[in-house]
C-alpha cells in the first residue's frame, strides 16, 4: 500500500495535475481580487458587520468634515443629501438644508458631530466622545449629522458588499489554503521518482542559482507593470456602471489566466521548485555563479601557498616550498633593513644573511633541477624500452607464429584433397582452412602493424599517380566488391594527381579502407570513394553508410583491435584502419575519421 501510494504522489501526472490546480487556483485569486478591485466593494466588510463601527464610516466623517470647510473657503463641493450641516466662520456662514441652524441640530435628538478644541466630537447618546484629531482652521465652527435614511442606506449598502465578499473571501481562502498544500507537496516530491530515493536534478537546475532568481525577478517584475497597465486600462468608473462588453470581459480573463500562469510558472515552477531540488541535493549554494568564483579563488590563493596544486610532483612542490621560504625570508630581510640603516654593523649582518639566503636558494635549486632532469631521462628511457619491448614481442610472437601457420595450412590443403573424406570431415577441414587463412592474415597484419609503429620500414619512394592506383585498387578488389553486393561510385578528376610515395604501401592503405567500408556498410547502399587536387594535397575520402550504430569516437576506432561492430559478428581483426593510419603517417600523409550520423568517412592527405 505504501508502495502504491508513493508511486502516484511521485508520478509525473501526478505532479503535473497539481501544478495544473495551483494555476486554477491562483487564477481564481487573481479573479476575485480583480473583481475586488473594481467592484468598489470595502474588503473591510469581512471584518466589521456595523456600518458605524467601520473604519470606512470614521473616514466618511473625515471626508464630511474637509467638504463642509472646503465649502466654507469659498470652494465648490458637492455634498450627499442625507448629511445635515451648519457651518460658520468669519467670512461666511452655510448650511443644508438653507433653513438648518446649530440649535436645530442639537435638538434633533440624533447623534451629531462638532470642533472642539481641536478634536472632532461625537454627541452620541448625550456624551461627547472624541472621533479624531482636528488639523483644519481654528476659526471654523461645524455641526453635522447624517439622516437615519442616509445611514440606513450605507448599512444596506454594507450588507450587500458583505454578502458578496463572504463567499468570494471563502474561496480566495479556500484558493490560498490549496496552493500552500499543494506547493508544500510539490516540494517534498521534487526530484523524486517512485521507486529511487535519490535527488534528480531538471535540466534547468543546470543554470547558475543567480540566472534562475534574475530570470524570475525579471518575469514577475515584467508581469507586475504588465498588470498596472492592465488594470489602468480597465479602471473607468463608468464601466463598472454599464457593464463590461464581451471583448472587455474576454481580454480581461484572458489577461488573469495569462498572469496567473506566468507568475505560477516563474515563481513555482522555476525558483520555488528549483531552489527545493537543489538544496535537497545540498548544491543550492554550490551551483551560484558567485560560489564558484568564489571557490575557485580562495582554492587557487591556497594552493598558490601551500602547494598542493603539485600534490603529484614532489620535486617540484619542494621547489614551490623552497621558494615561499625564499620570498617570506627575504621580504623580512628587507623589512628589518630599513630600522638598521642608521646602524651599520647590524646593517651589514643582514645584507650578508640575505646572500647567504640566495646562495643557499640557488644551491638546492640546482641539485633539484638535476633530480627532475634525471626524472624526465629516466621516464623517458622507460617509455621508450617498454615500447621497444613491446614491438620486439609483437614481432618474436608473430615471427613465431608464421612457422606453425603454415605447416597448419600446408596440412590442412593436403587434406583437403584427400579422397574418401565423409562430406562432415570436408565441411570441417574447410572451416579448419578459412579460420587458418584469417590466422595467418591477422598475424601479418601484426607484424606489419608492429613494423611500421616502430619506424623499421623500408619505403620505396617515387612519384606515383594516385588517380591511377585507386582506380588499379578498385579493379583488383572487383571480385570483393561484387561479393559484398556493395556498388561503388567514384569521383576522379580528369587530369593526373602524382604525389610522391611507396606504391606498394599506398595500395594495401587503400585495399583496407576499402575493403573496411564493403564490410561494415549497410546493405543496398553505395560507397564513395572520391579523389580531390585542392593545389597542395592529395584528398582522398572513403564514405560509406554504416550497418550498425557507430557508438565509438574517431579516435577509439583508430586504435589497436577495436571493432566498431559491437557483435564482431564480422570477419574484420581490428587493425585494418590502425595500419592505415600507421603507414599513411609514414608516408608522409594524414589519415583522419569522420563520424556524421550514420555516415562513416576516412579522409587521407598527401603532399603534391
Amino acid at each position: 500500500m505504501d508502495t502504491k501510494l508513493r508511486s502516484f504522489s511521485r508520478s509525473s501526472l501526478t505532479k503535473f495535475l497539481a501544478f495544473l490546480l495551483v494555476v486554477a487556483m491562483t487564477t481564481a485569486m487573481g479573479a476575485i481580487l480583480i473583481y475586488t478591485y473594481f467592484s468598489g466593494i470595502n474588503p473591510e466588510v469581512l471584518l466589521t458587520k456595523d456600518y458605524k463601527n467601520s473604519e470606512a464610516f470614521s473616514n466618511s466623517l473625515s471626508n464630511t468634515l474637509w467638504n463642509i470647510e472646503g465649502l466654507l473657503s469659498g470652494e465648490e463641493i458637492g455634498i450627499d443629501d442625507g448629511i445635515v450641516f451648519f457651518g460658520t466662520n468669519e467670512e461666511r456662514t452655510i448650511s443644508h438644508p438653507f433653513h438648518i441652524t446649530e440649535t436645530i441640530i442639537k435638538n434633533t435628538g440624533s447623534e451629531y458631530y462638532t470642533l472642539k478644541d481641536g478634536y472632532l466630537i461625537s454627541n452620541e447618546q448625550g456624551n461627547d466622545m472624541m472621533v479624531s484629531r482636528y488639523s483644519g482652521n481654528p476659526s471654523n465652527k461645524v455641526i453635522f449629522a447624517f439622516s437615519q435614511k442616509y445611514l440606513e442606506e450605507k448599512q444596506e449598502q454594507w450588507d450587500l458588499g458583505r454578502d458578496r465578499m463572504i463567499p468570494l473571501a471563502a474561496m480566495f481562502f479556500g484558493s490560498l489554503g490549496g496552493i500552500i498544500f499543494l506547493v508544500s507537496y510539490l516540494i517534498i516530491v521534487t526530484g523524486k521518482k517512485a521507486r529511487d530515493e535519490h535527488i534528480h536534478l531538471a535540466p534547468i537546475d543546470k543554470l547558475f542559482t543567480e540566472i534562475i532568481l534574475a530570470a524570475a525577478i525579471i518575469t514577475i517584475g515584467s508581469l507586475a507593470l504588465i498588470s498596472g497597465a492592465q488594470l489602468r486600462y480597465f479602471d473607468y468608473p463608468e464601466v463598472w456602471k454599464t457593464g463590461f462588453d464581451l471583448t472587455s470581459m474576454q481580454s480581461l480573463a484572458l489577461f488573469t489566466i495569462s498572469a496567473a500562469i506566468a507568475f505560477t510558472t516563474g515563481a513555482l515552477g522555476v525558483v520555488i521548485l528549483s531552489s527545493a531540488r537543489r538544496i535537497k541535493k545540498g548544491m543550492f549554494i554550490k551551483s551560484s555563479l558567485t560560489y564558484k568564483i568564489w571557490d575557485k579563488a580562495v582554492g587557487f590563493l591556497r594552493s598558490f601557498f601551500d602547494g598542493s596544486r603539485m600534490e603529484s610532483f614532489p620535486l617540484t612542490r619542494k621547489l614551490h616550498k623552497r621558494q615561499m621560504i625564499f620570498v617570506g625570508a627575504s621580504f623580512i630581510i628587507v623589512l628589518l633593513s630599513f630600522p638598521f640603516l642608521s646602524m651599520p654593523p647590524i646593517f651589514i649582518m643582514l645584507v650578508i644573511l640575505e646572500f647567504v639566503l640566495v646562495y643557499w636558494y640557488f644551491k638546492f635549486n640546482k641539485q633539484t633541477f638535476e633530480e627532475i632532469n634525471k626524472g624526465f631521462d629516466d621516464s623517458l628511457e622507460g617509455k621508450m624500452k617498454a615500447e621497444r619491448m613491446k614491438v620486439n614481442l609483437i614481432t618474436n610472437v608473430s615471427h613465431d607464429l608464421k612457422t606453425p601457420l603454415t605447416s597448419i595450412i600446408s596440412y590442412v590443403d593436403l587434406l583437403k584433397r584427400e579422397d574418401g573424406l565423409s562430406d562432415q570431415a570436408k565441411e570441417y577441414v574447410g572451416i579448419l582452412s578459412d579460420k587458418s587463412n584469417r590466422l595467418k592474415s591477422i598475424v601479418s597484419d601484426l607484424f606489419e602493424l608492429a613494423k611500421s609503429t616502430s619506424g623499421d620500414i623500408k619505403l620505396e619512394l617515387k612519384e606515383i599517380n594516385i588517380k591511377k592506383l585507386i582506380q588499379q585498387t578498385l579493379g583488383e578488389m572487383s571480385d570483393i566488391i561484387e561479393t559484398s553486393g556493395i556498388q561503388v561510385r567514384t569521383e576522379l578528376p580528369e587530369e593526373a594527381v602524382i604525389i610522391t610515395s611507396d606504391g606498394n604501401k599506398l595500395y594495401r592503405v587503400l585495399q583496407n579502407i576499402i575493403d573496411n567500408a564493403l564490410k561494415y556498410s549497410l546493405k543496398g547502399t553505395r560507397v564513395y570513394v572520391k579523389l580531390e587536387n585542392n593545389g597542395t594535397d592529395a584528398k582522398v575520402t572513403v564514405i560509406n553508410t554504416s550497418a550498425y550504430e557507430m557508438s565509438f569516437t574517431e579516435e577509439e576506432i583508430l586504435q589497436r583491435f577495436y571493432r566498431g561492430d559491437e557483435a564482431r559478428s564480422g570477419e574484420g581483426s581490428g587493425l585494418g584502419l590502425s595500419i592505415a593510419e600507421s603507414f599513411t603517417r609514414n608516408l608522409g600523409g594524414r589519415l583522419k575519421v569522420v563520424i556524421d550520423g550514420d555516415q562513416f568517412k576516412v579522409i587521407m592527405e598527401f603532399p603534391l
